[in-house]
């Protein structure tokens, strides 16, 4: 019989490479297929609504808050000055396409007034978004 000699003692941290070459696979794998949403600027409760069809991808999202303030991307505009700014941003941006998502709690005048200035600056599209009905 061959006689190798007394066997070796592992140093410790041999034991931990494996693992560690696990726990980055495993990071790199999530953080790859991961999707990534961006968060709303304000939190808004949508009415219920039946499903008709899906935003376009050129769509530009316009929240109205319960308390009729108008959030367009980074800016917040009070109901009343929201048509001058809507004329100047969509003038300046060229977006053709809409979507309002509209908290159930907001007035109706609010949300009537801003669409009918939406349509006079040639807004070819306005999305209203709602909960799907159950």
């Amino acid at each position: 019989m061959i006689d190798f000699g007394p066997e070796r003692p592992r140093r410790e941290y041999e034991y931990m490479v494996p693992l560690i070459n696990v726990v980055f696979l495993l990071i790199t794998f999530f953080l790859i297929t991961g999707a990534m949403k961006a968060t709303d600027p304000v939190q808004v409760d949508l009415p219920v609504g039946t499903l008709d069809e899906t935003k376009p991808a050129e769509a530009i999202t316009i929240y109205v808050g319960p308390d009729g303030f108008v959030y367009i991307m980074d800016q917040v505009i009070e109901a009343q000055f929201a048509p001058f700014m809507l004329r100047s941003f969509f003038l300046k941006e060229g977006h053709r396409s809409v979507q309002v998502r509209a908290d159930k709690n907001a007035q109706a005048e609010t949300l009537i007034d801003l669409m009918e200035q939406m349509r006079e600056i040639k807004i070819e599209e306005i999305i209203i978004l709602t909960e799907p009905g159950r």
